[in-house]
């Protein structure tokens, strides 16, 4: 399988991820409350998968739904996290030192996701060029906190 679209998709979302802190930080300074904007934010979000999932006739197991483990419900949780969390430390640290550290949170989570296999991943081994990935992410982090 040809994954470059794939991962194009993945770079584009991951752009338009990096505008999101601002944007909601803005708000947050507008509204004069970072909680209200991270509800405004979120609320969208919930405004346009409803929409999405009325618009096109998804078909939903209320009843699976509610019977979900406990801990599938954090997805949205760590959503609103990162919402939050995001908009808090935009201005503080700009977008680039911003996403450095994120990135390499999640890379550093990643890897341990993919050693164990959590959430339906499959297994993958652990080598030393992951490490070094996730080393020169760090270093990107310091080099960004540095020249801030």
């Amino acid at each position: 399988m040809i994954k470059w679209p794939f991962i194009l998709a993945a770079i584009g979302i991951g752009g338009l991820i990096a505008i999101q802190p601002g944007i909601n930080s803005d708000v947050a300074r507008r509204l004069d409350n970072p909680f209200a904007a991270a509800f405004l934010s979120i609320s969208v979000s919930f405004l346009l998968a409803t929409v999405y999932v009325l618009s096109a006739r998804q078909n939903v197991s209320w009843s699976a739904v509610t019977s979900l483990p406990w801990y599938l419900w954090l997805g949205g949780t760590i959503g609103a996290i990162f919402v939050a969390g995001s908009l808090w430390l935009a201005p503080v640290l700009g977008a680039a030192a911003l996403f450095a550290a994120m990135i390499a949170g999640q890379m550093m989570m990643a890897l341990i996701v993919d050693w164990f296999g959590f959430g339906g991943y499959q297994s993958q081994g652990f080598d030393p060029w992951r490490l070094l990935a996730v080393g020169l992410v760090l270093a990107g982090v310091l080099i960004f906190q540095r020249s801030a």
